[in-house]
């Protein structure tokens, strides 16, 4: 598996409160270990809300407009965004999106 440097900087509190977490329980062998598997958990939360479906369907739909794509591939894109989500928590979240 390849891996990529990614560089973050923490406020020196959190820092801290991280470094204490990690020595209390031993959950986690190092901080590395510890951002990785939150970044996963963070992702899997934020692609099972219907308001990010909602937008990454509006996003779909705008780059569709600029950079014409083949109905099948629009197609393909939205039924893969579908399989993901509840469709009708996509609708209610557009449908309150473009309200607001």
């Amino acid at each position: 598996m390849k891996y990529a440097n990614v560089s973050v900087k923490f406020p020196t509190e959190l820092d801290r409160e991280l470094e204490q977490f990690l020595e209390e329980t031993g959950v986690y062998t190092n901080k590395s270990e510890f951002i990785k598997e939150s970044v996963r958990r963070h992702l899997i939360e934020l692609n099972d809300e219907p308001a990010i479906a909602a937008l990454r369907v509006e996003q779909l739909l705008a780059r569709a407009e600029q950079e014409p794509v083949s109905d099948d591939e629009l197609h393909a894109r939205l039924d893969d965004l579908r399989q993901r989500v509840d469709e009708e928590g996509v609708s209610d979240s557009v449908e309150t999106a473009r309200s607001e």
